[in-house]
């Protein structure tokens, strides 16, 4: 038996005995224990994982030492690419709302056409929202990614960077706090985004429409469920720009318009975006804080669930170099297609357009997906 295979075991034996133990009540109440049972009795029966050589991990290794020095080497075009980057998301995201409703025929077509073009733009406006959220909240208030440098504007933007997500309910400092426990502790009770297994009922829960309103879910909030003035100040931004945007389109295009693509549509389409990225990610990954991952890659659900490329489609790369900003992950990605025999890619990389939806239908069906 592999070595490595030998240390996923020790770790399963060790978190199934923690299972029934009475310790468990110090983890949060939020936390899946019959999920995490599964996961150690799925990795108990895997027959063969093919982990990585010394080799692999040493051209990784130098391969992102690589990246990262030339991150390092230049801090103002980084900084440049994404104030850019950031600005073009809110632009993007105002455009959506504000004009492109008119250029679509609202509010002179009927009523056909208002819920038509009302469900695209909270589609694109669900989408942008969850590019912004999971690129400020991850690479910025999470790892420090976002803008570097010490000077008065570079901390005036880093500021303004790890804050944007507040105009959408998520709390930086709260997420941060967790991040790290995810890394840190991914594969055991102490990840509170624990995803090695879900269940379909966990899922549904934040797929119901208003979800993000509710955080009816266990999965690892972007905001905590008790009142913290860190989260009343998330709550206050959301309120006023969803308040501006609500305004402006209503006064253009009609309430019913403004409801159904900014408060029903938009909003809930970035939660289940998120939700769905999160699903399947880990899912029947080994127990592992480094190989408990998969990248969905630079395709459709990887760009669409990941929220674009400097969001989160290749997450492997990001959990083997967690120090590098987006653009050098999807380099690493590269390099991971490169150096993975083909048996390690069928591993950690999700089949193209047919891998997300098998994953999920395994989280629907999963006596009947059950390897």
């Amino acid at each position: 038996m592999p070595a490595v295979a030998v240390r996923y075991i020790s770790r399963v034996q060790i978190g199934l005995a923690l299972c029934g133990a009475a310790s468990l009540e110090e983890v949060s109440m939020q936390f899946d224990h019959e999920a995490y049972a599964d996961a150690c009795a799925r990795d108990l029966a895997r027959n063969e994982f093919v982990g990585l050589t010394p080799e692999q991990r040493a051209q990784i290794h130098e391969r992102a030492q690589l990246y990262r020095a030339v991150f390092r080497a230049h801090p103002h075009l980084h900084n440049a690419l994404s104030v850019a980057l950031l600005a073009g998301l809110f632009l993007a995201d105002a455009y959506v709302l504000l004009a492109l409703p008119a250029q679509l025929g609202v509010p002179e077509g009927g009523l056909g056409r208002l819920l038509a073009v009302a469900a695209i733009t909270g589609a694109l406006h669900g989408f942008l929202v969850c590019n912004i959220v999971t690129y400020t909240v991850h690479e910025g208030a999470a790892h420090n990614l976002i803008i570097q440098g010490q000077g008065r504007t570079a901390r005036a933007l880093r500021w303004l960077a790890h804050n944007a997500c507040r105009f959408f309910l998520a709390d930086p400092e709260y997420y941060t706090q967790g991040h790290g426990a995810h890394h840190r502790d991914l594969g055991t009770p102490d990840d509170g985004s624990f995803t090695q297994a879900v269940r379909g009922r966990r899922l549904l829960r934040a797929l119901l429409p208003m979800a993000p309103f509710f955080s009816g879910s266990d999965y690892f909030p972007w905001r905590p469920q008790e009142r913290t003035p860190s989260r009343a100040r998330s709550v206050l931004l959301t309120n006023l720009y969803v308040g501006a945007f609500a305004t402006a389109m209503t006064l253009r295009f009609g309430p019913l318009f403004m409801a159904v693509a900014l408060l029903l549509i938009g909003n809930w389409l970035s939660f289940v975006l998120d939700r769905l990225r999160e699903s399947v990610e880990h899912l029947h990954m080994p127990l592992d804080r480094e190989l408990g991952t998969r990248e969905l890659g630079l395709g459709l659900w990887g760009l669409l669930l990941g929220g674009g490329p400097w969001g989160q489609p290749c997450h492997l790369s990001h959990h083997l170099a967690p120090a590098l900003p987006w653009y050098l992950q999807l380099c690493l990605h590269a390099d991971l297609c490169r150096i993975l025999t083909p048996a390690q890619r069928r591993q950690f990389f999700a089949a193209p357009v047919v891998g997300v939806p098998g994953l999920l239908w395994s989280i629907a069906f999963p006596r009947r997906s059950a390897p």
